[in-house]
């Protein structure tokens, strides 16, 4: 959890549009980037925006079944 100023309904309805950013200098491509890959393998990413102040970001992901990741890298 950060500890900023927050941030408003309406930043927390665009929060995961690409190109979309509140930064000056932003690309707004961050939080989008996270979840189209969290979504990507089933998982969900929620912002709660905290009254006075910072964000609780969870992201949640599906379990793997045992023995699904071995040799992933190994070619095999």
């Amino acid at each position: 959890m950060d500890q900023g100023c927050g941030m408003s309904e309406a930043t927390c309805r665009h929060l995961f549009e690409p190109f979309w950013t509140t930064k000056p200098a932003g690309t707004g491509l961050g939080l989008a980037t996270v979840y189209r890959i969290v979504e990507g393998h089933g998982g969900m990413v929620q912002a709660d925006p905290r009254e006075g102040g910072g964000t609780v970001m969870t992201l949640l992901l599906p379990m793997m079944e045992e023995g699904l990741g071995e040799n992933q890298n190994s070619g095999c």
